[in-house]
């Protein structure tokens, strides 16, 4: 017998394995400007990613793959024009879709209370 795929399930009226989710291992909250903390997620595959930077601004929380620190000759944070420390990215989505679904499903493992200091 050929086990059934998405395709037969709905042809047989099966509904298919629900997709494991994406699941918080833990939140480290810090409070710095817009900043409110890091997620570390395991996502469906069995990848950890740690300290994904979570954000709250006007528009709402918002979350982003974890980057690394620019350092300059002597091993110090490098500073950009503006005065902002500069980071470099590491990973990156292929698309705004995936990164902004990614964003919203770290932001409904927290809770939005949770960020803006509510819960």
């Amino acid at each position: 017998m050929i086990a059934p795929n998405a395709a037969t399930a709905a042809a047989s009226g099966d509904r298919p394995a629900q997709r494991p989710n994406m699941r918080l291992v833990s939140g480290k909250p810090l409070v710095k400007g817009s900043l409110r903390g890091f997620a570390t997620i395991e996502l469906p595959i069995w990848l950890r990613t740690f300290d994904c930077p979570v954000y709250i601004g006007a528009m709402g929380a918002w979350a982003r793959l974890a980057a690394k620190a620019q350092l300059d000759r002597q091993g110090r944070q490098r500073a950009r024009p503006c005065g902002k420390l500069a980071y470099s990215t590491v990973r990156e989505w292929r698309s705004r879709d995936l990164a902004n679904r990614f964003s919203e499903a770290i932001v409904g493992l927290i809770g939005a209370n949770t960020l803006d200091g509510s819960g």
